[in-house]
């Protein structure tokens, strides 16, 4: 990133690093069928977008909520005029894909639906691969936000059949946040002919139409960031596709380890309804959670985030996404919530989480 900087309108070799960006992205998320692309702007723009190009009003979306991110889809819909067909379902568990199949044999004229892989806010993470398959079958767009898992998580596009599918830059991928990535399927730009957003910003025609018809860009590219995905890119492919997915996961289980040694409650139900990614942690009765926070950052250095909407002050999160699904990255996310766990009167011990964390990693 500290590079000099170029002009990446005029500029070839940055088309040129742009190309190879989007190949490795191909490769990493399973999606050589589908277009891809790398837009401007932090990844909330890939999921307005995805919405905005592919619902019209009067259409039916059905929105699958079980957490924060899930139900945030609802107001993106009603935004661009749709009429949101929202399925409740428990924040605390994998969504279960026949609840899904029920709600589509119900609402037969939905044209597409909504589901979050990793909602962080609730540490969940849901089966998008049978669920694509699934809105696929009853003809039904799927529209996935894997901001939070892309590289930490398998993902497979092609042979799940995931019409869009939006990431981002500053999660598992380690750079900082203002890119957003997206692939779109030929289905998904049937319909994105049959809507006919008129927008400039978000319209993903823009980018068929002037990268892909002309060989230029929409608008200015920041290049400095496009670099950074590429080295982020290189070192996941140096490391190994599988390499980097079990670390996630044995990241998880040395979360879930610390947890259960702090006698603290994970939020979700069971690991196998938990990501790779983060770890949500219930508050303990008795603890204020924003306090907590603010004591774990300024006394002992480590921001610990919490959470939104219904679960603003009831659960931390640890993230171990990138770089920080490591050994030295979740001692030191644990030694500083129990430290301030302890501040605030809770019984902790630091030594026995920290242990908990080793025996998992061995």
């Amino acid at each position: 990133m500290i590079r000099e900087t170029t002009n990446p309108d005029l500029d070839p070799e940055f088309t040129k690093l742009y190309k190879g960006v989007i190949g490795k992205l191909k490769q990493l998320i399973g999606a050589s069928k589908s277009d891809v692309y790398v837009l401007s702007g932090e990844a909330m723009l890939g999921l307005e977008a995805a919405i905005a190009n592919t619902v019209k009003r009067g259409d039916k979306v059905l929105v699958i909520s079980n957490g924060v991110f899930g139900e945030a889809f609802t107001d993106l819909v009603r935004m661009y005029g749709g009429e949101p067909v929202v399925l409740e379902a428990d924040w605390k568990r994998s969504v279960d894909p026949s609840a899904i199949e029920r709600a589509l044999e119900r609402n037969p004229d939905v044209k597409a639906l909504t589901l979050v892989h990793c909602d962080t806010p609730s540490g969940i993470l849901n089966p998008v691969h049978e669920i694509a398959r699934i809105a696929e079958s009853f003809g039904s767009l799927s529209i996935v936000d894997a901001v939070s898992s892309i590289g930490g998580v398998p993902v497979h596009v092609d042979s799940s059949g995931i019409d869009i599918l939006i990431g981002g830059s500053q999660k598992v991928l380690n750079i900082p946040p203002g890119l957003t990535i997206v692939s779109i399927s030929q289905r998904a730009w049937d319909e994105i002919e049959r809507v006919g957003y008129r927008g400039f910003y978000l319209s993903f025609k823009l980018w068929k139409e002037e990268l892909d018809g002309k060989g230029e860009f929409p608008y200015t590219m920041p290049d400095h960031l496009v670099r950074a995905l590429d080295e982020s890119l290189n070192m996941i492919f140096e490391e190994g596709l599988e390499n980097v997915y079990e670390r996630h996961k044995r990241a998880r289980a040395a979360s879930w380890s610390a947890v259960e040694a702090a006698g603290l409650n994970p939020y979700p139900a069971g690991i196998e309804h938990a990501s790779p990614t983060v770890t949500a942690i219930e508050v303990p009765h008795g603890i204020n959670g924003e306090q907590l926070r603010e004591i774990a950052w300024k006394k002992y250095g480590v921001m610990i985030a919490g959470s939104w909407g219904r679960l603003r002050g009831r659960v931390v999160r640890i993230g171990h996404m990138g770089i920080q699904a490591s050994r030295n990255h979740l001692i030191l996310g644990f030694t500083a919530l129990m430290k301030a766990l302890r501040d605030l009167g809770y019984t902790a011990s630091v030594g026995k989480v920290v242990e908990a964390i080793e025996d998992a990693l061995r």
